[in-house]
């Protein structure tokens, strides 16, 4: 056999002794670092059984909790008097440069308003042209809740297509 044939030979077999050695060592790293999990995973505080309790049933597919809110975070009838009752919503129909056209917008609502019999509420929505320069703004209602002013634009904007509900300080006394 030639010299080169056996450093060939020579070397797969030290090749092969080097990977077998590796896979040892890896077996060995491996099982260390599960020893390493198991001794993390015990609790000093809770016992395995007390820790399947905690966990949910495969069976519980839907769960409802009672968190009650931590008295820090309740508010008291102090902070509710703190609270801006002027803050609320509005219906805006037109925002323009010229004050004729809105004047014109808010008689066209009138008019509209005045032909229309189902409005939901005991009281017309007034309209109101305010000026925030350079604009004019027609806009109409004191809706204290979000979710009225959206009823009303559902049927404002069959007159009016371009409305959208706004936040506005309001006439509470005006709300419905």
């Amino acid at each position: 056999m030639s010299t080169s044939a056996k450093l060939a030979i020579l070397s797969v077999i030290l090749l092969l002794l080097a990977s077998c050695a590796s896979t040892g060592e890896l077996a060995e790293e491996a099982e260390d670092a599960a020893a390493e999990e198991e001794e993390m995973a015990v609790s000093t505080l809770l016992s395995p059984e007390e820790l399947s309790e905690l966990r949910l049933n495969a069976s519980a597919r839907f769960t409802s909790g009672q968190n009650p809110v931590p008295e820090v975070f309740r508010l008291t009838d102090e902070d509710t008097r703190d609270v801006d009752t002027n803050a609320g919503f509005r219906i805006q129909l037109l925002s323009t440069e010229r004050v004729s056209l809105a004047d014109s917008m808010s008689l066209a609502y009138y008019d509209w308003a005045a032909e229309f019999d189902n409005i939901p509420f005991d009281v017309l929505p007034e309209a109101y042209v305010t000026y925030r320069q350079p604009f004019y703004r027609v806009r109409i209602g004191d809706f204290r809740r979000r979710s009225d002013a959206n009823m009303y634009l559902a049927i404002v904007r069959e007159q009016f297509p371009g409305a959208w509900v706004v936040m506005d300080t309001i006439d509470p006394e005006l709300a419905p």
